[in-house]
C-alpha cells in the first residue's frame, strides 16, 4: 500500500486579502502561519453565481475533475449519479485509505478503504460512516435545513444524543481551551448564525482529529464553510469582524494540529468572494409550510441553505400538475420561483427575486393599483392585494448578502512540488491523484 499521506482542506471561498488584513490587525498567529505557506492561483471557467459558480457545483468539479458542463449538477441536494467517481472513489480502487469530511453534493459509495465519511448537512442521498456519527450529523442537518424558523425544529433527542457523542469523543474537553473566546462572543452576540457556523466547523475539526487519531489514513479531505458564510452575510459588520478572525485563527490552529499526521498539506478555497453593497435574499421562514399554504402537494421536501428547495413527487404527472401551481405563486405580478425539473420526479425551486432594501418597497401596492382604470376594480383588487400581501410578508425572511462569488482562488501547500503558478480548480483532482502515483 502507498504509505504517503496527504491532508486536503477545502476552506470554502475565503477572501485572501481579507485574511491578510485581519491577521495583522488582530495578531492571528495561525492565520499568519497559513499565509507563510507556498501558494499558487486557481481559477474556474464558470462565471455566474446561482448558476454554475456555487460551492455545490464547484465541489463536484474539484472532487471529480469534471467541468460543470460535463457533470451537469447545479443544485444543492441534487442526487448525484452513481457513475460519477470522486477522488476518494478513485483512491479506494487503488486501495488507499481515505477520510472524507463535509464536502457538498456527494454520493457515498461504501468501501472498506473509506474509513470515515460525513456529507454536508443538506445531503439527502449519502449516509455517514461509521453509523455512530449520525448522532452528530442529525443535529447539524436539522438545524441547517430549518435555521430561518422562529422556533428552529431541533428535536431535544438530537441535542441530547449529539452532546453525549461529543462528550464520549472528548470534543467537549477540546473546546474548553477556547472557552474565553466563545464566552465573550456569546455574551455580546448570543448564538448568531455566523457564530454557530464557526462553532460547527471547530467542533467538526476536533471530532475529525479525535476519530482519525487511531486510524490508518493516507488521504483526508475536509470541507469547511464558516468563512464563506460570514463573508456572505456579515462582511459589512465591523462590530463582528474581530469574531471572524479570532474564530478563523482557531480553525487554522486545529488544521495545523491535524496536519502533523500527514506528509503533505494543501489548503484551497476553490474560488473566492468579493465584498458588495448589501442586498437581500428572500427566504420563507418555514419553506415547507410556505409551499403548502399555496396548495402545493408533494411526496418529499428538502430545503437547502439559501432560498431554494427540492420537491419530490410520486410520478411525472403529479410533478407537472404541481409545477403549474408553483409557477403561479407571485407577489403582485412578480413570479416568485424559478424552477428546474430534475431526475426521479424531483423539482428544484428557488426564489428568483432579490431586494436592495430590507423591506418590501420592491412590491409596492401603489405600483399595481395605479395601472388600473376603474375605481370598482381598484377597491376589489385592493382587498385581494392586502390579503395576499399580509400572507406573504408573514412568511418571508430577508437574508442579507454582503458578497458575491468570483472565479479566482488560491491553493496553499507544503510537502509537495507544484510547477505551475496557476491551475484550473478541477486540476486539484489530478494533483491529488499524482501525489499517490
Amino acid at each position: 500500500m502507498n504509505k504517503k499521506k496527504l491532508l486536503a482542506v477545502n476552506l470554502n471561498e475565503f477572501n485572501l486579502n481579507f485574511l491578510k488584513y485581519g491577521a495583522i490587525k488582530y495578531e492571528c498567529i495561525y492565520i499568519k502561519r497559513f499565509l507563510s505557506l507556498k501558494n499558487i492561483k486557481t481559477f474556474s471557467e464558470d462565471k455566474i453565481q446561482d448558476k454554475n459558480l456555487d460551492p455545490w457545483v464547484q465541489n463536484i468539479s474539484i472532487n471529480s475533475g469534471k467541468k460543470s458542463k460535463n457533470h451537469k449538477i447545479f443544485n444543492l441536494g441534487e442526487k448525484i449519479p452513481k457513475n460519477l467517481f470522486q477522488i476518494w472513489d478513485y483512491l479506494s480502487k487503488k486501495k488507499i485509505n481515505s477520510a472524507v469530511w463535509g464536502p457538498m453534493n456527494t454520493n457515498f459509495k461504501n468501501s472498506k478503504f473509506i474509513k470515515l465519511f460525513l456529507p454536508d448537512p443538506w445531503n439527502n442521498q449519502s449516509t455517514v460512516k461509521p453509523k455512530e456519527l449520525s448522532s452528530f450529523y442529525k443535529l447539524a442537518r436539522t438545524y441547517a435545513q430549518n435555521y430561518t424558523q422562529r422556533k428552529n425544529k431541533v428535536k431535544t433527542i438530537y441535542l441530547l444524543n449529539s452532546a453525549i457523542y461529543l462528550i464520549n469523543s472528548r470534543v467537549i474537553l477540546n473546546l474548553f481551551s477556547h472557552f474565553n473566546i466563545f464566552f465573550l462572543i456569546f455574551i455580546k452576540k448570543r448564538f448568531k448564525n455566523y457564530f454557530l457556523f464557526f462553532l460547527f466547523d471547530i467542533i467538526s475539526l476536533y471530532l475529525f482529529k479525535n476519530l482519525t487519531k487511531s486510524k490508518k489514513i493516507n488521504f483526508s479531505l475536509i470541507f469547511l464553510n464558516s468563512l464563506a458564510h460570514f463573508q456572505h452575510n456579515n462582511w459589512d459588520n465591523k462590530y463582528e469582524e474581530k469574531d471572524y478572525f479570532l474564530l478563523t485563527d482557531i480553525i487554522f490552529k486545529i488544521i495545523f494540529e491535524i496536519s502533523t499526521k500527514y506528509d503533505s498539506l494543501i489548503i484551497y478555497n476553490g474560488f473566492s468572494q468579493k465584498k458588495i453593497k448589501p442586498e437581500f435574499i428572500l427566504r420563507p421562514i418555514d419553506p415547507k409550510s410556505f409551499f403548502k399554504s399555496y396548495g402545493i402537494k408533494f411526496y418529499k421536501f428538502h430545503s437547502n441553505m439559501t432560498n431554494g428547495a427540492i420537491l419530490t413527487f410520486k410520478n411525472s404527472d403529479e410533478l407537472k400538475d404541481q409545477l403549474k401551481k408553483i409557477k403561479q405563486i407571485n407577489i403582485f405580478g412578480y413570479q416568485l420561483y424559478e424552477t428546474k425539473i430534475l431526475k426521479n420526479n424531483d423539482l428544484f425551486c428557488r426564489i428568483q427575486v432579490r431586494s436592495k432594501k430590507n423591506r418590501f418597497d420592491l412590491f409596492s401596492k401603489k405600483e399595481i393599483l395605479k395601472n388600473l382604470f376603474y375605481e370598482k376594480e381598484k377597491k376589489l383588487l385592493k382587498k385581494k392585494i392586502d390579503s395576499n400581501y399580509q400572507k406573504f410578508i408573514n412568511n418571508i425572511k430577508f437574508i442579507k448578502s454582503t458578497s458575491k462569488h468570483v472565479p479566482g482562488g488560491e491553493l496553499f501547500y507544503k510537502g509537495i512540488n507544484l510547477k505551475h503558478k496557476k491551475i484550473e480548480n478541477i486540476k486539484i483532482y489530478e494533483l491529488i491523484k499524482k501525489f499517490y502515483i
